[in-house]
Formats: structure tokens, sequence, C-alpha cells
């Protein structure tokens, strides 16, 4: 008698399980990381077509409006990047914007403030210290927080 005892899919099966988002739109104030988002969503294997990197949170918020506006689905957009040093509005708004117009949608924030610094403050937004990116982060820490499974937002 022969047993065959599979413990775990193969790693083909495993890759097709993964769940790439569709699209990312960024609101980052810094124009030399805008350059390593590129090459991060590129190396990750986003098109320049799926990523959307802006300046500012005005910007980010009227990509939003207009989508609205002109009848586009919001659903375009996966998740959100916004760091919290944006220099129009600060980015813990932006992203409370964002998550009151977009309830169900993924929010990563990227900052130097420390968690202890941000805790309340992520927690009242409904964003999970998992998906906080410290500044210097890595492709590795990009990827690891885009790789997580989408969280539920209530």
């Amino acid at each position: 008698m022969i047993w065959l005892i599979q413990t775990s899919p193969p790693a083909e099966n495993q890759k097709k399980k993964e769940r790439k988002p569709k699209r990312l739109l960024i609101a980052e104030p810094d124009s030399d990381i805008h350059v390593l988002y590129s090459l991060f969503t590129k190396q990750y294997g986003f098109s320049i077509s799926d990523v959307k990197v802006v300046q500012n949170g005005n910007k980010c918020l009227e990509i939003i409006d207009s989508s609205k506006e002109d009848n586009i689905q919001n659903n375009d957009y996966d998740i959100f990047i916004v760091d919290t040093h944006l220099h129009d509005i600060i980015g813990f708004e932006v992203a409370r914007k964002i998550r009151n117009r977009l309830l169900h949608k993924r929010i990563i924030l990227t900052t130097t403030y420390s968690l202890d610094n941000i805790c309340s403050m992520i927690d009242s937004i409904g964003i999970k210290s998992k998906d906080v990116l410290f500044k210097p982060f890595s492709y590795s820490d990009l990827v690891s927080i885009l790789k997580e499974p989408e969280m539920s937002y209530n």
C-alpha cells in the first residue's frame, strides 16, 4: 500500500494564489522616492500604468473625486500609499479622507514617526500597524506589506 501525503501545495500553486494588487495610488512629496517607487513596483511586476505617484495630498484626493465624477470605478486603485509628511495636507488627514470615501480600500502609511507616536492616530483611521512603513524602508519591506492579505476595515 502506498500513502501519498501532501503537506503543502506545490510552489507553483502557491504563486497562483498570491494576489498582486491591481493598481496603486501613492502620495509622496519627495521626487527621489518617486524614482524608488517606480523601480520597486516595476520589480514587483506592476506596469507603469498600474502605479500613479503624486506629490501631494490634494492631488491624491482630486484623483479619487474625479474618478467618482467621471463615473470611473474607484476600485481601479486597490492600495493607497500615503506619506505622513505631505506639504499641503498632513498625510493622516489624507488617509482619513480616503478611508471616509473608500471604506474598504487598503491604506499604507509611510512615515519617519515612531509607532508609539502615531498608534492612536492610525487606530482612529482604521489602519493596522502592519500597514505602516517606516522610512527609510527597503524593497523587501514594501514587498512584505504588498504580499500581506488584504485587511478588512469596518
